[in-house]
């Protein structure tokens, strides 16, 4: 997470940071806990972001409730076109994020939205003919494979298109270098469980006896591991209790991740943790219609006049992401 955009004094910017938070806790939710899931909250609020620029009336209401309950709508486009900014600006990470709505020809697209998205949030706009559904999933494949410099392809699938109104597209592919790098030779194999049930073996990477940020309450530890560029860090919470990620996922919310990461002390540890690569797709558009994002995918409430004409809403929306958290010091 980028910090310098998360560092403003401002009320209103803290309350966006908390739905934030808690915006990317009630994604895990959608998904048992028994099932290994990677997503991007803050990508994927970049296309929410992007959505709500061009909604308006209750479609608006309900995108702005789960991305910056209670905020302005110039508090939440103020802080999350900040924060792409910074994330876009960044040198010593690679965040690739590829952010788009794609809908069918029919619908003209206003030009003030295309541009206003583009501006804010490195969006597109395409307006494509949905009946060549191969031609249109191979378009918008291309797309993502180009903003992800390669790295994530073959998100959509020509079926998804067909029948289809309009598509919100997020992926972000993220790679970065650890502030402290691991060690090659203090890489072992050990078990890793999933759950109780499901176990593999596969890389740890360890340290010993080193100082790191660390926090803890009753029910969690808290280790964060800063990346060379420090305004980002990994953070690891891991529950007390083995096999308690169901019983963490329910206690934990934005208040108390925050109090966690702002109780990071230096602390002197032995660590052990998978060497990560991860990619995984996300059903996006359940998990918004859970968390009371429903008018955007309903064709008789959705009311997306800031961007085309009435009878626009999306069928569908599609996350994707890749992060790759394990590179060595070679020795």
């Amino acid at each position: 997470m980028d910090t310098r955009a998360l560092s403003r004094p401002n009320l209103e910017s803290a309350s966006v940071q908390v739905s934030e938070i808690n915006f990317g806790l009630n994604m895990l939710r959608q998904s048992p806990a028994t099932e290994s899931m990677v997503v991007s909250p803050v990508s994927v609020i970049f296309a929410l972001a992007m959505v709500q620029l061009g909604a308006r009336g209750r479609t608006k209401m309900q995108i702005n409730r789960v991305i910056a309950d209670g905020a302005t709508d110039d508090a939440i486009v103020g802080f999350y076109s900040d924060l792409f900014k910074n994330i876009n600006d960044s040198r010593g990470v690679q965040a690739r994020i590829a952010n788009g709505f794609f809908v069918n020809k029919t619908f003209p697209i206003k030009e003030d939205y295309s541009s206003v998205i583009a501006k804010k949030y490195g969006a597109t706009i395409k307006a494509y003919d949905f009946r060549q559904s191969a031609k249109t999933a191979r378009l918008i494949d291309n797309f993502v494979s180009d903003k992800t410099d390669g790295k994530i392809k073959n998100l959509i699938t020509s079926s998804a298109v067909e029948d289809a109104v309009a598509l919100i597209i997020n992926a972000i592919y993220f790679k970065a270098k650890w502030y402290y790098e691991f060690s090659k030779r203090s890489t072992t194999n050990a078990v890793f469980y999933h759950s109780a049930a499901d176990k593999e073996k596969i890389k740890f990477m360890k340290e010993f006896a080193k100082n790191r940020l660390y926090a803890e309450n009753d029910v969690v530890q808290v280790l964060s591991l800063p990346y060379k560029d420090t305004s980002y860090s990994f953070n690891i919470f891991l529950p007390k209790k083995r096999f308690g990620l169901e019983e963490l996922r329910s206690k934990l919310d934005g208040g108390m991740i925050q109090s966690l990461l702002s109780r990071l002390d230096s602390t002197l540890l032995t660590i052990s943790i998978p060497k990560m690569k991860l990619e995984k797709s996300y059903n996006l558009k359940k998990a918004l219609e859970a968390m009371g994002v429903t008018d955007l995918f309903d064709s008789e409430s959705a009311d997306l006049s800031g961007i085309s004409k009435v009878g626009l809403y999306a069928s569908d929306a599609k996350h994707r992401a890749f992060i790759e958290a394990g590179s060595f010091l070679m020795l």
